[in-house]
């Protein structure tokens, strides 16, 4: 779409879901980067804190206003990047089709991306409808540095045996057209998947959580205003984080997003 004045309107948005329990600096490095890639692609990429995660463990998770608002307090200085707070509208889990479903009712005409890790791509089969989210957006996948190319691409092939090379989206990556015959992507609005190599920081949001609760510093693993609003709720989040992460200290799994 081009304005009156000759210039290109961003016809796209991006989305990037996680528990942001707490948010920290790799999922904002990690927006930030993609939000670069994408370029005048996208008008906003937009972060979107999970209500009731289906695949992970409620026990712990801080209360979905309280992660909203650590992301909001980032996301307001980050241009081109927003937070979503759709899926505490929902009840029940927060499966991923059915949000991409309420973006692409919301967005009918707009190209949508949604972003994910090597570690949760290669898990699409067990997500709810998970090898079916290409109906509605193209998917981003940003390979972990301990993943190896050929691994991701065998996933590709295991979930879409019919999957068609299509030329990069980005020039250190691979493209693939899982949505039927190969179309002109420039106007494809869905049924792509790109893959982005970008560094990943290796920062863990269970090592973040049993620092905070050991009272160990966490500078330059949290923004400032995100470690600002945990000492202000202290209270509350002790009451979450506590008990679960004495009992899982010694086994938590060190992960990103």
């Amino acid at each position: 779409m081009t304005s009156r004045h000759g210039v290109r309107r961003p016809e796209g948005r991006a989305f990037l879901g996680g528990s942001f329990n707490p948010p920290h600096i790799g999922h904002f490095r990690l927006a930030i980067e993609i939000r670069e890639a994408l370029g005048d692609r996208i008008s906003v990429l937009s972060l979107l804190p999970c209500a009731t995660p289906p695949h992970k463990e409620a026990a712990g998770l801080l209360p979905f206003d309280l992660r909203a608002r650590m992301v909001e307090s980032v996301a307001r200085h980050l241009p081109g990047i927003d937070c979503d707070r759709r899926e505490a509208l929902r009840r029940g889990p927060s499966y991923t089709w059915d949000t991409l479903s309420d973006l692409r009712a919301d967005h009918p005409d707009e190209t949508l991306f949604f972003i994910l890790g090597s570690r949760d791509y290669e898990m699409l089969d067990s997500w709810y409808r998970g090898p079916r989210l290409p109906e509605l957006c193209h998917l981003i996948v940003v390979p972990r540095a301990s993943a190896a190319d050929a691994d991701v691409l065998a996933a590709t092939r295991r979930l879409w045996p019919d999957a068609a090379a299509i030329p990069p989206l980005f020039a250190d990556g691979a493209s693939f057209n899982i949505c039927g015959a190969a179309t002109d992507k420039e106007r494809q609005t869905f049924g792509l998947v790109h893959f982005l190599h970008i560094p990943w920081l290796p920062i863990s949001a269970s090592d973040i959580r049993r620092r905070w609760l050991a009272g160990r510093n966490t500078d330059f693993l949290l923004p400032e205003t995100v470690a600002d609003i945990l000492h202000e709720q202290a209270s509350e989040v002790l009451k979450h984080w506590q008990t679960t992460e004495h009992k899982h200290a010694d086994n938590a799994p060190k992960r990103t997003a």
